[in-house]
């Protein structure tokens, strides 16, 4: 069952007190998470550097190419945001990103040091959503609701508090999966499994468990909306 069928009243047309089909609230819901993300060229600017750091140290064995070579493609994505006057924030998340592990690398001397933070992130990660589930804070609703404007009022309805625990379940094995493969790669020194590791566990399989999430997001129930307050006359 759809969250439209589940949520909408008998008549297909009907509308909340707001003026929107639930069909209508369920788009601007998708749209918004979407938002939060940087849509697709959002994601890509995170990934992208990352990628070419694999792929130039995998071919070079040369760790200062290798290391540019991302924090380049990191500055260019920042660069091209500033000049459309876009929104910075995920630009900026992944360059920062990409100058904490090349400075792990340089500080080092060992290309696995550039995968050293992601690695204590995913570990971090694997334990917070773990915990935020099992105390019914699921990670995902804390973070969705305020960005689609729902707040926390998924709490008081069962459905959407189940579908945010189980998103969040979900989340918590991508990152213990993850950190059960990176992890002995990491101290075993295998940089090019693991960088191999890191391409494949990274946006293949966070798109897949995301969709997954979304899936079961969608299927619940959307909260009443509220009926829309009487003007106060002077």
């Amino acid at each position: 069952m759809s969250a439209d069928a589940a949520a909408a009243p008998p008549s297909p047309s009907a509308q909340n007190p707001e003026g929107q089909t639930d069909q209508e609230r369920l788009a601007a819901y998708e749209a918004s998470v979407l938002a939060a993300f940087g849509g697709k060229r959002g994601l890509a600017e995170v990934g992208l550097p990352s990628i070419l750091f694999v792929l130039v140290y995998g071919v070079s064995r040369d760790l200062t190419a290798a290391i540019w070579s991302a924090v380049a493609v990191a500055v260019v994505l920042s660069a091209v945001r500033l000049v459309k006057r876009d929104t910075l924030q995920h630009a900026l998340g992944g360059l920062a990103g990409v100058l904490v592990c090349a400075a792990v690398a340089h500080f080092t001397g060992q290309a696995k040091g550039f995968y050293l933070p992601g690695v204590l992130l995913n570990i971090g990660e694997a334990i917070l959503f773990s915990v935020s589930a099992l105390l019914r804070w699921p990670v995902v609703g804390v973070v969705l609701g305020p960005v689609t404007g729902e707040m926390m009022a998924w709490r008081e309805h069962p459905a959407r508090m189940r579908a945010f625990t189980r998103s969040t379940w979900l989340l918590a094995a991508m990152f213990v999966l993850r950190v059960c493969i990176e992890v002995p790669l990491y101290l075993s020194g295998q940089v090019d499994a693991l960088g191999v590791a890191k391409i494949i566990l990274g946006y293949p399989l966070y798109l897949a468990v995301a969709y997954s999430c979304w899936q079961i997001i969608r299927k619940a129930p959307l909260p009443p909306a509220k009926s829309a307050e009487p003007a106060v006359e002077a």
